[in-house]
């Protein structure tokens, strides 16, 4: 599986889930491959929507 991938499926999974359980151990590993990328792609968008989604 690709970051991008990776990123992708944790946005699947998290709108999955109500607002009030974003929060905590969840969040955290939410964000988890964003930091696993590299600073040079965190511009891209598959890649920037997990903290968009995290922050939301």
């Amino acid at each position: 599986m690709t970051s991008k991938e990776a990123c992708r499926r944790t946005v699947v999974a998290l709108t999955a889930l109500p607002v009030g359980f974003r929060t905590g151990l969840v969040r955290r590993r939410a964000l988890d491959p964003f930091e696993a990328i590299s600073v040079q792609h965190h511009r891209e968008r598959a890649v920037r929507e997990p903290r968009v989604v995290v922050a939301g």
